[in-house]
């Protein structure tokens, strides 16, 4: 999923129609629009989602692209998130996709199940993925095949601002010990001291969740996405952590949180970027929107729970992958803007970290003096998170896996007003979902 926004109730509900309907979608009708352009030149068409400067950038990219293979002509479409899903899924049905295009985890798995995207694997003679780390591929490695490349790694945190703990009077927690409860404790003080501030944000995103069930041994599905790999147990603790932190007074409201969502606020509207709250969870790749807003630098601290877990529960993932439609007439054409997408030091200090932090290391390694001092403080977070040896994130199931967000965010509100407990809620949660399947 795009990680520089979040989406919205509607959007996340729309996306999942969306989907299913392209899951029961039969391929058909003719290749890829792609064809031989005025000059002789190959001609093949690039989509993406994003903001206005994504746009800006990613022509960019296309310009430095064209110049150094000048017998090939990128076509740019882009759009924004909802709408890009929306075409997305009438031009597969066509059998119409874009040569190139951006893809994201969980929908990307419908697309990989009805044969639409190209096994990347047959054009790894000009594809080079000998740099990339395996577990930033792991989600698109799919029975054998490889379906996605890593535009750029991002992981979730905690961001925290220390100027708000200062005038709270209250100490960062060091977060290589701190526990679930330390985070409600901390939280409390905050809110309790005569700072005028609350001590964060109420979680009401998936995000917490997947580093709390990998932290009890557990996952959202079982290796291969076949099924359901969390209990009904762990869930309902989750959720009764969630109820804990609501009744300690360390956040917003409940009534004040959803109302926020439901107004699709955005990372600039966050309780931290406001002044107004001294925690809350994140995508990294957020990181500068947060700052810009707030003029603040903050610091990013690890999920709670790490110390004496069962495993690791933090990760690193891709936020964005690029693939190429199976369809398409010119896949040594597509495998070389790919190849340069994610291999070249130009694309990478055009793009930075827009799609994540990039996964080559050389990429790295040459964009690291242009970076920022946000943009460090990333690289940094993710250094340590893979110090610590995460394993890949289980694959999402293809047909429920997109569904599990939206199911997610009803549920928790169900428990933040009491309409649901904790237990109801994750039977309910793990029932949804084995619909879904």
């Amino acid at each position: 999923m795009n990680h520089s926004s979040r989406p919205t109730r509607r959007t996340l509900r729309a996306v999942g129609v969306t989907c299913s309907v392209f899951a029961l979608a039969l391929s058909a009708g003719c290749a890829g629009d792609s064809s031989q352009g005025s000059g002789g030149k190959t001609v093949i068409r690039f989509n993406w989602w994003g903001s206005d400067s994504r746009h800006e950038m990613t022509k960019q990219m296309i310009a430095v692209f064209e110049k150094e293979h000048p017998d090939i002509d990128v076509q740019p479409e882009y759009s924004n998130w909802d709408d890009y899903w929306k075409k997305l899924s009438t031009s597969a049905a066509a059998g119409d996709m874009p040569d190139v295009l951006q893809i994201t985890d969980p929908f990307m798995y419908s697309y990989i199940d009805n044969g639409q995207l190209m096994d990347l694997k047959k054009v790894k003679d000009v594809l080079n993925t000998d740099k990339l780390p395996a577990n930033s591929m792991a989600m698109t490695t799919v029975k054998g095949g490889l379906y996605g490349v890593p535009a750029g790694d991002s992981a979730f945190g905690i961001a925290v601002d220390p100027e708000a703990f200062k005038k709270a009077g209250v100490r960062v927690p060091d977060d290589t010990k701190w526990s679930w409860d330390d985070y409600v404790k901390t939280a409390t003080a905050i809110a309790r001291s005569k700072s005028g501030l609350v001590g964060s944000e109420m979680p009401l995103y998936p995000n917490m969740v997947g580093p709390w069930l990998r932290q009890h041994g557990e996952d959202y599905w079982t290796e291969d996405g076949s099924e359901i790999g969390f209990t009904e147990q762990t869930m309902a603790a989750y959720w009764e952590w969630v109820v804990k932190l609501r009744d300690s007074g360390g956040t917003n409201t409940p009534e004040a949180a959803v109302e926020a969502l439901s107004a699709g606020a955005g990372i600039e509207q966050n309780l931290v970027a406001q002044h107004k709250a001294a925690m809350t969870e994140m995508s990294v790749t957020q990181l500068g929107a947060l700052e810009g807003a707030s003029g603040r630098a903050t610091k990013l601290l690890l999920f709670p729970g790490e110390e004496g877990a069962t495993q690791v529960g933090a990760y690193t993932k891709p936020g964005v992958f690029y693939g190429a439609s199976a369809r398409t007439e010119h896949p040594k054409e597509a495998a070389e803007l790919l190849d340069f997408l994610i291999n070249s030091p130009e694309a990478g200090k055009i793009g930075k970290f827009d799609r994540g932090v990039p996964v080559n290391p050389d990429v790295l390694k040459a964009i690291t003096p242009d970076l920022s001092a946000t943009e460090k403080r990333i690289a940094d977070y993710l250094g340590r998170i893979n110090a610590l040896k995460p394993t890949a994130l289980h694959l999402p199931n293809a047909k429920a896996g997109p569904a599990v967000p939206e199911i997610f965010q009803r549920l928790n509100e169900d428990v933040l007003f009491d309409r649901l407990s904790p237990q109801e809620a994750a039977e309910k949660f793990i029932s949804e979902i084995k619909s879904q399947l």
